[in-house]
């Protein structure tokens, strides 16, 4: 079994349960160059199946979002929008892939982007046109077409079973001089339950240098951000250049953080003393929009008001 990113075959399991349902799950890190990955990769017509119509089932058990999700997903397109704003981006073409419910799309597109996205799930990407009225096609990375000034990815990247080729694929579809901004779970998060960590709709676990690794023939890093997940802006390079492994010495030090990343840490640096009291707070909020529209749920976070963000923060 290869290391999907240096071919290496020296592997250290970090883990062997799916956080969510229990069931055996084989998660290794890399011995040569720490990246973290299952080990087998399902098959990819296995996983064209699964996010067309079983992941959001699975995951949230439902196949429309409920207006908790809608809110949630809109409060995150808030942040991310002020992320590429807030590095210089001006509004022009975008495509978000894996756009989900079309929250980011439309949020982008009020904002001067002319956005676009797609999404492989049947009934979020129905819910994206109908409720907002946004171009969000149903498909996968294999359908974009086009040459984008942005091109997003959130939470996307780790589902997909390699993500060399798939930094291959988006460096087709960024223009030159344009920006690809992607989002993942952070793996070395301090922040995260050690219970609550793996998953088996997560083929790969990131940090800030196995992810700049995986795109290293096709982009640079140009600004890095970790407040839980992280995320990270990049530019194409003119032309492929060789593969840009970490440094020696990265597999041993992500381990040895891992391993310090235990309850210990999560309770008192981590901040996870504060997470009950933040999830009774989240569903009083979300309480107050049960049965709210998409539409009137991202009118709360529309200029000037930004009521949804204050009641988001709230």
């Amino acid at each position: 079994m290869n290391c999907s990113l240096c071919d290496g075959l020296q592997h250290t399991r970090v883990a062997d349960t799916d956080s969510k349902s229990g069931a055996t799950l084989d998660v290794f890190l890399c011995a040569s160059c720490g990246l973290i990955q299952q080990l087998p990769l399902p098959s990819e017509e296995d996983l064209k199946q699964y996010y067309a119509k079983d992941y959001r089932i699975d995951y949230k058990q439902t196949r429309y979002p409920k207006s908790k999700h809608v809110f949630r997903s809109a409060h995150l397109a808030s942040q991310r929008l002020d992320f590429l704003l807030g590095y210089g981006i001006k509004p022009t073409t975008l495509l978000d892939i894996g756009a989900g419910s079309g929250e980011f799309v439309t949020m982008a597109a009020r904002a001067g982007f002319r956005a676009e996205g797609i999404e492989p799930n049947l009934g979020y990407s129905e819910y994206a046109r109908t409720q907002y009225g946004v171009p969000v096609i149903t498909g996968d990375l294999d359908t974009a077409q086009g040459s984008h000034d942005v091109v997003s990815l959130f939470h996307v990247l780790e589902h997909l079973r390699s993500p060399c080729d798939v930094f291959r694929r988006l460096h087709q579809l960024v223009s030159p001089g344009g920006r690809l901004f992607v989002e993942v779970p952070w793996i070395l998060s301090g922040s995260v339950s050690p219970t609550n960590r793996y998953f088996k709709a997560h083929l790969y676990y990131f940090d800030v240098e196995t992810l700049a690794a995986a795109a290293s023939r096709h982009f640079e890093v140009v600004a890095v951000e970790t407040r839980g997940n992280l995320r990270v802006l990049l530019e194409p390079r003119k032309t492929p250049g060789p593969l840009r492994l970490p440094p020696p010495g990265y597999a041993v030090s992500a381990l040895d953080r891992l391993s310090r990343n235990g309850w210990f840490h999560y309770i008192t640096s981590g901040g996870g003393w504060l997470k009950p009291a933040a999830k009774i707070a989240r569903l009083v909020r979300e309480g107050r929009i049960r049965g709210y529209s998409g539409e009137r749920i991202l009118a709360m976070f529309d200029a000037p008001s930004r009521h949804g963000r204050a009641l988001a923060n709230s």
